[in-house]
């Protein structure tokens, strides 16, 4: 069979090359593959024959070129030189010809490219978690999801089991008798009704037209407290140290009470505000501030009536769980709801906090109640609820604590 154009050339060029005494690699186009691959099987096979060929190189060497021109792949394959004339010891290496077989070529090279500058990536951020850039980064990306941590005071940060609670409780019964001159046979009927119909005693004494001044109220109920009871938190306060974004607290309390009960907690420093009484509601004038007996609302029996349809008198008193009263201390304070989450051992004011969009966590429980989103046993195990909230270098055993938490208390005064 007579050699086709394309075969003549592509003999030429190695007939060239052998004289050089060297092996080259032939890249052969499209065009001039296709021209002699246009045969049929049989053309092909008489096709590698002809391309195949013995030389005698430098030096006396024998050396084997070996084309395969493959039928399926438009692929020329040369294998390394061996210096023993023989059966070759490795197979031929094929390099593709055609366009596609380089697009392939140049996109491995590419990849292999990025694998490369993936790895230099990964490498500098292995270097980045082995120093406090870490840290500040894991602390910005915490910071996006919340802002805030928003802390009940009594019987959240500490237990009920402290007798605090039962104290004041006591407290507010003499000030009832000895400052308001109320019934000692109906205290307890009006603290139940007054706490659970306005949040707080207090907020119900002045609803049913009671009044009397805020801040000895306060001195009374708070001022005789034992709060030696009350002893340091160590565990507490190193967990609150180890939360990385704000922290506030939100009490009916006044401030003196909020401020003493954190002293003795040995948690003075670790929140950057205090929402109290005071934060939501001003001293009453001299001429509301004296005590008033005739016109009080009979609330007692108004619910002994529930059928006499007269409406309860309003509070000039805000405080949790009054929803206005949430929604007034987060613009006070500047805090975003969505990104903050909410502390509190009182089911009503869990309730009330998620409806103006608090994440909320009941304190005193591990039972979820409606509006809850989360129940902790103990403030102490803030980090079975949020464990992406502690700091990376958080190495201590959060400890739980059992025994009797109240779910809620009527001494929210």
């Amino acid at each position: 069979m007579v050699p086709s154009p394309a075969e003549e050339r592509l003999l030429s060029a190695i007939g060239k090359e052998k004289e050089k005494g060297g092996l080259g690699v032939f890249l052969i186009s499209t065009v001039e593959m296709d021209l002699c691959l246009r045969a049929t099987a049989d053309a092909k096979a008489e096709a590698e024959d002809r391309v195949c060929c013995r030389s005698q190189g430098r030096k006396g060497s024998v050396t084997r070129i070996f084309c395969n021109i493959e039928w399926t792949r438009h692929a020329v394959r040369f294998p390394p030189l061996n210096p023993v004339d023989g059966p070759l010891a490795t197979p031929p290496i094929s390099f593709p010809l055609s366009l596609l077989h380089f697009q392939y070529l140049y996109s491995a090279l590419i990849s292999a490219a990025l694998c490369l500058h993936l790895i230099h990536i990964l490498t500098l951020a292995i270097g980045i978690v082995r120093t406090d850039s870490w840290k500040l980064l894991r602390l910005q990306l915490i910071k996006m999801k919340y802002d805030c941590l928003l802390f009940d005071l009594d019987d959240t940060l500490y237990p009920l089991s402290s007798g605090i609670s039962t104290e004041c409780l006591r407290n507010i019964g003499d000030y009832m008798i000895e400052r308001l001159g109320i019934d000692p046979r109906k205290v307890p009927d009006f603290c139940y009704l007054l706490y659970k119909n306005y949040g707080t005693t207090m907020a119900g004494l002045r609803a049913i037209g009671y009044k009397f001044n805020y801040d000895d109220y306060h001195s009374f109920v708070h001022g005789r407290l034992p709060y030696e009871k009350l002893k340091p938190d160590p565990v507490l306060r190193h967990l609150l140290q180890s939360l990385p974004i704000r922290k506030v607290i939100f009490t009916n309390a006044d401030k003196i009470h909020a401020v003493k009960v954190l002293k003795r907690l040995g948690l003075e420093d670790c929140f950057q505000g205090i929402i109290c009484f005071e934060t939501l509601n001003l001293q009453p004038s001299d001429s509301d501030q004296q005590s008033v007996v005739n016109g009080i609302f009979d609330i007692v029996g108004h619910f002994s009536r529930p059928n006499s349809g007269v409406e309860l008198p309003k509070t000039p008193i805000l405080c949790k769980p009054s929803v206005e009263a949430m929604e007034h201390a987060l613009r006070i304070a500047g805090i975003n709801p969505e990104t903050t989450i909410f502390f509190d051992d009182s089911i009503r004011n869990i309730q009330s906090a998620k409806r103006v969009g608090l994440h909320t966590v009941l304190v005193g429980t591990s039972h979820r109640v409606k509006g809850a989103d989360h129940a902790l046993e103990s403030i102490h195990n803030v980090k079975e609820a949020f464990p992406e909230l502690l700091a990376e270098n958080e190495k201590s055993d959060v400890i739980k604590h059992s025994g009797s938490v109240g779910l809620e208390t009527s001494v929210s005064a």
